[in-house]
């Protein structure tokens, strides 16, 4: 039976590379062959399948867990997911998602952040969609490896008790972080890998970044 890399997150985990000044929202097929997952599943000989979406938030990767997990129920697979930024709303009108981290959504976002959004609370429902996806995938005996593509946690990590029973209960080992709550951007500025000007990786970031987890995971977890 094939293995499968099933990839859950935003542009960091779609990929992008502005070689040809391409803006963040316009991504094309190449993007997701140059993407970490892309690299990580030929260092492990894994089919990836690379769900990434441009500028959605914790909500709509949590429901893209659950879709896929019964979509790909007979085959052998881990789930990755790379949590992205606490202040993206998404919601679901007209059986359509909307996405606060969408340009093409711009009077939706302006009104999330002008009467909606307030940080403590943002933070709160990401705990929750992780923590949901976490007892979600361990009580179907699934894989998986959380990561983030940049440091979202550490401004409130423990600095609230009413949400720190929620803490409490994520397994933070199966999280990957670099020195401290840092993820994928801060790990290939300080390894001296360059950023485009939307603050995403080279396809050389994200290699080396997967050769990295590769390292660090094979015959752990991968």
């Amino acid at each position: 039976m094939d293995k499968h890399i099933l990839a859950i997150g935003c542009s960091y985990t779609i990929g992008h590379d502005n070689t040809n000044q391409r803006v963040v929202r316009d991504f094309v097929e190449d993007d997701k062959l140059s993407s970490w997952p892309s690299w990580l599943g030929k260092l492990t000989d894994r089919t990836c399948v690379n769900y990434g979406e441009n500028g959605v938030g914790s909500f709509y990767m949590a429901n893209k867990v659950y879709e896929l997990v019964d979509k790909y129920k007979d085959k052998d697979f881990i789930v990755m997911v790379m949590w992205s930024g606490l202040h993206r709303y998404d919601m679901i009108k007209d059986d359509k998602w909307i996405h606060s981290g969408q340009g093409k959504f711009e009077n939706f976002q302006r009104h999330h952040y002008r009467f909606e959004h307030d940080d403590q609370n943002a933070y709160y429902h990401t705990i929750l969609n992780m923590l949901n996806v976490q007892n979600f995938l361990k009580q179907k005996n699934i894989k998986y490896l959380f990561l983030t593509h940049r440091d979202i946690l550490s401004e409130f990590y423990q600095k609230h008790e009413k949400i720190s029973y929620l803490e409490e209960n994520i397994d933070w080992n199966n999280f990957y972080f670099h020195d401290g709550f840092k993820g994928c951007m801060e790990w290939c500025t300080e390894n001296g890998l360059e950023l485009n000007d939307t603050k995403h990786p080279y396809k050389e970031g994200y290699r080396k970044y997967a050769e990295h987890l590769y390292d660090v995971f094979n015959g752990k977890l991968l």
